[in-house]
């Protein structure tokens, strides 16, 4: 990445704000929605991702980006809800019929809970953590924002490597650091101006590889959770540690590629 201009900073702060300004809306519509709460709250945790990232950039990952990631976690349940069963149709398990028509049924009730709006006072809390977010950026001193954002970004380059090269050891926490340092990464590079941004190394191929090891691991929490233990159906857990595994090799080919 090139060094900014201060111009160039101003305007990443000011598309950061101009996208608070957004993620408001969409909260407020959420109020609204006519049974496209999952759909809707996808978009609100993309954007928020993104925010994210962008706070990052700034050096405001501690203070704004946590207020952001708030929002994410307390109206995760929606998108979570459909991510689980589009992650159990992809997976494509029928070895024992009743399982298997077990976990659907409650995986697809689920999605039904789904689609019911959030209480206002929820909508309105997470309205608050923007409009804290929204002061930290703001009160960014002008002259320090070229160099917040290329300090920054040469942090998150850093950390997206390091993390890169630590996937062949292959433990379950690596993955998932390594899938935060790239959202971290293409959050932030949302944010630069084109003519500064630095090539994209993969990092979108990568991070979706790595999205969907991660919806597998979190199907598993959810299976064990509910009873579908390894005791009660062996071949379902064989299947999602051989898919796993699978994707596991991929990602750490494309990592090392990098």
């Amino acid at each position: 990445m090139i060094a900014l201009t201060k111009e160039q900073a101003k305007d990443v702060r000011t598309r950061l704000t101009d996208g608070c300004g957004k993620l408001k809306s969409m909260i407020e519509g959420l109020l609204d929605s006519q049974g496209r709460v999952a759909d809707e709250v996808h978009a609100i945790r993309k954007l928020g991702k993104s925010l994210r990232g962008g706070c990052a950039l700034l050096g405001l990952q501690k203070n704004a980006g946590r207020e952001l990631q708030c929002i994410g976690r307390l109206l995760s349940s929606p998108r979570d809800a459909v991510a689980r069963l589009e992650t159990w149709n992809k997976l494509g398990w029928d070895e024992d019929k009743n399982v298997a028509a077990a976990i659907r049924a409650l995986l697809e009730q689920g999605t039904h809970a789904a689609a019911r709006r959030p209480p206002r006072e929820t909508a309105d809390w997470c309205l608050a953590r923007v409009d804290k977010a929204l002061k930290k950026i703001e009160a960014l001193d002008a002259a320090d924002l070229a160099d917040r954002a290329s300090a920054g970004f040469r942090k998150l380059d850093k950390r997206a490597f390091k993390r890169c090269r630590k996937l062949d050891r292959r433990r379950a926490d690596d993955f998932h650091q390594t899938r935060k340092a790239l959202k971290a990464w293409l959050g932030a590079v949302d944010y630069l101006p084109a003519e500064s941004s630095p090539y994209d190394p993969g990092f979108h191929g990568l991070a979706k590889q790595l999205g969907d090891e991660n919806d597998l691991a979190t199907l598993s929490l959810w299976l064990d959770g509910h009873g579908f233990t390894r005791r009660f159906a062996p071949g379902l857990w064989h299947a999602i540690e051989r898919n796993r595994k699978d994707l596991q090799l991929t990602a750490v080919a494309a990592a090392t590629a990098l």
